[in-house]
């Protein structure tokens, strides 16, 4: 399997980018061949391109190597777009869990996050999206 990071193997590690880095960072942790791979914001601070290459690279993993994928992330539009399932937190307890559709609910999000949200359709995948109209339910802006 290639991570695509080749071209980096001579460079010191605080010369790669965002995305350079995670790729070798996951490459590290595959190379000790796990069955569960656990991995904190992988997409944090990322570029969206970056983000979108991540994500559709940790499908593959799961899909080609049945590699166990576990994610924590606040982006809940990739979580949504990417995961099959989702366990959503609230100050460390179980707020729901299942597939998007099930967890990524308007009135689930605006319990846990205190603000308004709307949540639709993404126009390709189908999937649930989430947009912020503007205002916290608690008046702030």
């Amino acid at each position: 399997m290639t991570m695509d990071i080749g071209h980096v193997a001579h460079r010191v590690v605080t010369d790669l980018s965002g995305g350079e880095r995670q790729r070798v960072l996951i490459a590290r942790a595959l190379a000790q061949t796990p069955k569960v791979l656990l991995l904190d914001e992988p997409t944090a601070f990322l570029d969206l391109q970056h983000q979108v290459e991540i994500c559709a690279l940790l499908r593959r993993l799961k899909e080609s190597h049945g590699l166990t994928v576990v994610l924590v992330s606040h982006d809940l539009n990739l979580v949504g777009q990417y995961c099959d399932r989702i366990l959503l937190l609230d100050n460390g307890q179980v707020a729901r869990q299942g597939c998007p559709e099930d967890v990524i609910e308007p009135d689930v999000l605006e319990r846990v996050y205190g603000c308004r949200v709307l949540v639709d359709q993404h126009p390709v995948s189908g999937l649930p999206r989430v947009t912020l109209p503007g205002r916290c339910l608690s008046g702030g802006t």
